[in-house]
Formats: structure tokens, C-alpha cells, sequence
């Protein structure tokens, strides 16, 4: 009952305590789903999707469902331009699937920022029935693929990721891979690959990293050419379909890409080249999560998917730096224990007075350059607050206005 109970308030978190489906509005609890895998399918909120062609995902859906229930969709049409709940309604009103209520805006729209949809992208990810796994993010294009049939559950990361770490000579429970998506013809790969082997030097010499070339080359001959560059094994040019099923794995979208993984396919880090580009002798390899940032141009599309409580403050020297942490450091550790959330992450930054913070200042309307300055700035609910003028920011007063975002009581200004 324990774990049932654990199951329904994380799809809760997520989804919302309560489902449209069809016209109707349904209770959401633990056997709403009754063990079966779910496939999110985003949609978003615009004319042109109105009347798209869906056939291809209600034969799946009817045909897989028809002797016993083993696939739930959930529909998510998050805002493009606009909320617009004309076009909410002729997207859900006769679909045979769940859909996350119009009224639950804000889960909608995390949900998308979550699951890294695109702007205008429609897409359906196929999970394990807790949401907690993701088997594969191209259903769509895997409806119209006659060799991958449906469930999918054997394209994420293990099965495929254990033929691929196979190529390494340095397997072990403590090794941190690579997996690099390169080609001959990319010049951006031609010039990040010094850099990369900087990095590959300096961080074996303290910590078990190799890295596995996947090459997008249109030809074995520049293949050989690109691989002979790099001092790591490679995926054979021949294997097309280990070669293929990572790109499709990782959701690979541009070149070079670097996605660091554990020995059980684990996602570390997914954008591996900024990491290098800001931190060439990767020092904080293999760049986890932290619980303080430093704002830099880098980091400024985090901002666009998470919401995020934010210190202006005057300089930037090391010891100004170090004093912010000081006091950010044991809210956002706080944070992380006891307000963890399956929607979203509150992520803590410090801005120094820069170029970067300008931006931000100005993307944000925050017409103020006093500092220091503490805000929560929540660019995907286009909204942010600063805390109240006068009162001394210190670890209390910090959590203090934290916790106002948390318990609904912070005051937000719109920065549309």
C-alpha cells in the first residue's frame, strides 16, 4: 500500500489529481493506470496542429489495448503563442486517451519544460508506468517504422548502451563514459576534438573516463579519417544499427554532442561540450548537478526551463562569490532534501555584476540595478519576484522567501 500510495502522489506531482478524459473529469489514483507503461504525447497549442492526422497513434493505441490494457496516453498541449482554450478543446474533445487538465497550466507547461520539448514540437515519449524511466522519446516516428514494434521498452539506455560500453577496454563499476556524436564533415566537431582530447588527458589522470566515438559520417572512408584523430575506440562504421539506435537513444539533434553516462547508461550530463568549453581540464568532471551556480552566458538556458532563485550582487571577485555561497549554499542543500519535486527542480544562482546579469536583468524587466538583490525568477511561467527592499539577506531571510514560492504565498510580477 506504502509503495501504491508513493506511486499515485508522484503521478500527482506530475499530472495533477485529476484527468480529462473525453468530456468527463476523472479522479487520478493508483489504479487509474494499473502497472501500465504511459506515453506523454505533447502537443502544442496552435492552428496548425488543430486537425492533425492522428490516426496512425489511435490504431496503436486501440490495437494494443485490445485484449488487455497495457498502454495509457496522456495528452499535454502546453502553450505556443497562447493558452488558447479553443484550440485545447478541439485537441482533446474526442480523443480515446487521458489529457492533463486546461486548468492545471502550470503543469503543462513544466511537464513540456521537463521532458525538453521544443518550441512548436509535438512528440510522444513512451515511459514506464511510474514515469520515472524513459524507454524511448521518438514514438511517432517509431509508429511509422515497421522494423521497431511496439512496446519499444528495449531502445533506452541499457541494452543498447552494454553493446556500446563493450567497445572499451575499460569497463568498471567506477568508470564514467563518454559517448561522443561526431563526423568528418562537421567542421565545429573538427575543432572541438583538441579540445576534447585536453579534457580526456587531464581527467584520467584522476578519475576512470573513456570516451566512445558514434559516427555520423556518409562514408567509411571519412570515418576512418575522423577516427584516426581521436585516442578512444569508436562504434565500427559497419554496426549502422548500434550506430543509429544511440543517435535515436540520446535524441541526438546536432553535432558534435557529448553525453556522459555510467556503466548502467545512466545520464550524468548531456551537454558535455559546454562543460569543456567553460572547464577545458575538467576539474569538476563529471559536472553533476550542483546546488549553487555562478550565472554565466552557459548557464542562462537553464533558466529557461527551471524556475530559479537568483542573488545579484555587486562584483566579481572570488571572495564576493565565496560570501553568497556562504549564504545560499544551506537553502539550497535544504531545498534539495526536503522540497524535492517530480515536476520541476529550484535551482540557486549567484550573478555577478557582468555582462550575463545585464542580460538577465533586462530579459526580465528588472529595471532595478540595485545589489545586492534576491529574486526567484520563473521564466517558464513568465514571472518573477523579488524579495521585499530592506530586509538583510541572510540564510533565514533566504528561506523565508523560498518557502512563499513553495507555499504559494510569493508575490510575482508578470515579465511579459
Amino acid at each position: 500500500m506504502a509503495v501504491e500510495l508513493c506511486i499515485s502522489s508522484r503521478l500527482t506531482e506530475l499530472l495533477g489529481d485529476r484527468l480529462l478524459y473525453g468530456s468527463a473529469t476523472v479522479e487520478l489514483n493508483e489504479s487509474t493506470f494499473n502497472g501500465t507503461l504511459i506515453a506523454l504525447y505533447f502537443v502544442p497549442l496552435c492552428s496548425e496542429t488543430v486537425g492533425t492526422d492522428d490516426r496512425a497513434l489511435r490504431d496503436l493505441y486501440k490495437t494494443v489495448n485490445e485484449n488487455e490494457k497495457t498502454l495509457n496516453i496522456i495528452q499535454i498541449c502546453y502553450p505556443d503563442l497562447a493558452d488558447d482554450r479553443k484550440y485545447f478543446d478541439e485537441l482533446t474533445n474526442d480523443v480515446p486517451w487521458h489529457s492533463v487538465l486546461y486548468e492545471y497550466a502550470e503543469k503543462r507547461i513544466r511537464l513540456r519544460h521537463k521532458y525538453r520539448v521544443g518550441n512548436t514540437e509535438t512528440l510522444l515519449i513512451l515511459n514506464d508506468s511510474y514515469l520515472k524511466k524513459v524507454h524511448t522519446r521518438n514514438g511517432l516516428k517509431l509508429l511509422s517504422c515497421s522494423g521497431k514494434s511496439f512496446p519499444w521498452t528495449n531502445l533506452w539506455n541499457e541494452k543498447i548502451c552494454q553493446e556500446a560500453l563493450k567497445l572499451s577496454s575499460n569497463e568498471s563499476n567506477e568508470t564514467i563514459y563518454g559517448l561522443y556524436f561526431s563526423a568528418h564533415w562537421c567542421p565545429p566537431c573538427k575543432a572541438f576534438i583538441p579540445q576534447l582530447i585536453h579534457a580526456y588527458d587531464s581527467i584520467r589522470k584522476r578519475i576512470q573516463f573513456e570516451i566512445i566515438f558514434v559516427s555520423s559520417d556518409r562514408s567509411e572512408q571519412s570515418y576512418n579519417s575522423h577516427a584516426s584523430s581521436m585516442p578512444w575506440p569508436s562504434v565500427p562504421y559497419s554496426n549502422t544499427t548500434l550506430r543509429q539506435d544511440l543517435t535515436e537513444c540520446f535524441n541526438v539533434r546536432g553535432i558534435p554532442y557529448l553525453v556522459l553516462i555510467d556503466n548502467n547508461g545512466n545520464i550524468i550530463t548531456e551537454n558535455g561540450r559546454a562543460e569543456i568549453t567553460e572547464d577545458p581540464d575538467g576539474l569538476y568532471f563529471p559536472w553533476r548537478r550542483r546546488f549553487v551556480y555562478s550565472l554565466s552566458s552557459r548557464l542562462l538556458p537553464k533558466l529557461q526551463s527551471y524556475p530559479a532563485v537568483v542573488l545579484f550582487i555587486e562584483g566579481d571577485q572570488e571572495e564576493e562569490l565565496e560570501l553568497a555561497e556562504g549564504v545560499l549554499l544551506p537553502v539550497a542543500q535544504q531545498v534539495a532534501k526536503t522540497r524535492s519535486n517530480a515536476l520541476y527542480d529550484l535551482l540557486f544562482f549567484i550573478a555577478p555584476d557582468d555582462c550575463t546579469s545585464d542580460t538577465l536583468r533586462q530579459f526580465t524587466r528588472l529595471t532595478d540595478d540595485a545589489a545586492p538583490l534576491l529574486t526567484l525568477i520563473d521564466i517558464p511561467m513568465a514571472r518573477i519576484s523579488v524579495m521585499e527592499y530592506g530586509i538583510h539577506i541572510t540564510e533565514k531571510s533566504i528561506m523565508n522567501f523560498v518557502l512563499g514560492f513553495f507555499d504559494g504565498t510569493m508575490k510575482f510580477t508578470s515579465i511579459l
